[in-house]
């Protein structure tokens, strides 16, 4: 007699992003233990990332630094020049070209009263003005702060009506800020310099950010807060917060994420987030789900770019030396109110060297290539010249945590997975699984999803009917996957490689029949 045909409905698989922290075997199915090139839809669904689309022909070297001022000009560091973009003119983009007198392009560019101001680690600041490149402080007109021979600033921002900078090599621990609106003048004036070394001891200053109205400044190991930095003179201006044991690794891992700040430190993706009840500013670890794999990674390389990237709602921070990069999707939180996590990889060298989002061209990426990419489309796409690409696919891969099937010491008959897909436009989709925490996977079973072209019902090309090809189809579609084998857990992995559309997985469901004890 035929056992009674089961199934287990997987409606939210992966809906809360990667876990690489929990047993993978206690994890509930909304979670994923490997999610590389996808993103998580408003909804949950899983679906590919967009690629990078070239927009520029690639120059000789990486594109370290990406900024623009409030006129819409882009510029980008490429090697030991500084260039204007200009996208308008593919094959020639980089005009302008400047010698910053550098030896990387890791500069942090800040739009200050409609100028760019440049800073790099024991590098002198550089300055455009209109289109002029102008190097700070040895030009004729510009100063020093009072007393510092050499002003070579490593980090800055410009708020609340001044440039405020720090990590001089003379010294780590002194933040200086210009005269109001004006950011020539550093020793007269409104102008003036905060010493740390009595708040927080023994620390350098890594990066420089607004918060809440007030004055953050990030140092290694630590986080200084002052309030009311309008007027730095004025009694007002006060130390408000001194939080120790946690720092800022990473200068450009900090960015603006709504009314909050975000930033790598030394055990993870954390922000500073203030609650309407209290005025203190709790810590919040946004990267519990992959603590320990994100530490790893930080020790291995503090070389970290970030970016909010509002029209997607997501914080992008790449380890740009290791190929890595996580995605934060802050739009839907997890049960533990952390962002769902995904991650990215890139093929060869057109991964990121730095990020920016910009207001006239949205979401740049500077690649390791030495062109900038958009966001866009299910290509990576290589711009060759006269306006021509190639197209490079690339493989999304997510695999579930392990499902009980729920028979206890009854292995379950693997019959078939039921997988409701949307899109795909010819994607070839490769399925395998793994059953009972063995390693060993089974052999790869392969579908195509909606085809990208139907051969036409009538003809030649030259019927009244038209083309022999009709557009692809979209939509949603049921498959039916063969499973084999008995099992009393099982674990599935997704992969497939682009083909130009999009594909996202909307529901699955496992059919099995009851097996032996064993």
């Amino acid at each position: 007699m035929s056992t009674e045909l089961k199934y287990k409905p997987l409606d939210n698989v992966g809906l809360n992003g990667l876990n690489l922290q929990a047993n993978p075997a206690s994890l509930d199915p909304s979670w994923l233990t490997q999610a590389d090139n996808v993103v998580l839809r408003e909804s949950g669904r899983i679906s590919f990332r967009k690629g990078l689309k070239q927009n520029i022909l690639k120059t000789t070297a990486k594109v370290g630094s990406i900024g623009e001022n409030g006129a819409g000009v882009v510029v980008a560091a490429v090697g030991t020049n500084m260039y204007t973009v200009d996208f308008s003119t593919p094959d020639t983009p980089w005009t302008g070209a400047f010698a910053t007198g550098g030896s990387d392009s890791n500069w942090q560019i800040i739009d200050f009263n409609r100028e760019l101001y440049c800073v790099q680690d024991g590098h002198t600041p550089i300055e455009l003005d209109g289109t002029t490149w102008t190097a700070l402080p040895s030009t004729a007109g510009y100063a020093a702060p009072a007393g510092v021979t050499t002003f070579d600033p490593s980090c800055g921002m410009g708020f609340y009506g001044r440039l405020w900078v720090g990590g001089i090599t003379e010294e780590k621990d002194v933040v200086y800020y210009s005269d109001t609106l004006n950011a020539h003048i550093w020793s007269t004036g409104a102008a003036g310099y905060i010493d740390l070394k009595t708040v927080w001891g023994t620390d350098d200053i890594v990066a420089i950010a607004a918060f809440y109205g007030k004055l953050v400044i990030f140092g290694k190991s630590n986080i200084v807060i002052y309030q009311d930095p309008i007027d730095p003179s004025a009694s007002s201006f006060q130390l408000d917060e001194v939080i120790r044991g946690i720092g800022c690794v990473s200068r450009d891992s900090v960015q603006a994420v709504g009314d909050d700040l975000y930033f790598l430190s030394s055990t993870g993706v954390r922000s500073l987030n203030r609650t309407t009840e209290k005025d203190n500013v709790p810590l919040e670890d946004l990267s519990l789900t992959i603590k320990d794999t994100i530490i790893r990674n930080i020790a291995k390389s503090t070389e970290a770019k970030g970016v909010y990237v509002e029209d997607e709602g997501t914080y992008v921070l790449s380890f740009t030396e290791l190929n890595i990069t996580y995605v934060f999707d802050i739009k839907h939180e997890t049960p533990s109110g952390t962002p769902r996590i995904t991650t990215w990889s890139f093929d060869g060298d057109i991964g990121p060297a730095s990020f920016a989002y910009t207001d006239s061209k949205g979401f740049l990426i500077g690649q390791q290539s030495g062109s900038i990419a958009t966001y866009e489309g299910y290509y990576d796409k290589a711009y060759v010249s006269g306006g021509t690409y190639t197209n490079t696919s690339y493989t999304g891969i997510f695999r579930s945590t392990w499902v009980d099937l729920g028979q206890g010491a009854v292995a379950s008959l693997l019959k078939k997975l039921k997988a409701v897909i949307n899109g795909g436009g010819g994607t070839t989709i490769g399925i395998k699984w793994y059953k009972d925490f063995s390693n060993t996977p089974s052999k790869i079973t392969n579908f195509v999803l909606n085809p990208a072209t139907t051969t036409a019902l009538y003809g030649a090309s030259g019927s009244l009917f038209g083309a022999s090809k009709y557009a692809p189809i979209f939509g949603m579609k049921e498959y039916n996957v063969p499973l084999a084998g008995s099992a009393k857990y099982l674990q599935i992995e997704f992969t497939g490689e682009t083909s130009g559309s999009t594909a996202s997985l909307q529901d699955m469901t496992l059919l099995y029949k009851q097996g032996k004890i064993r």
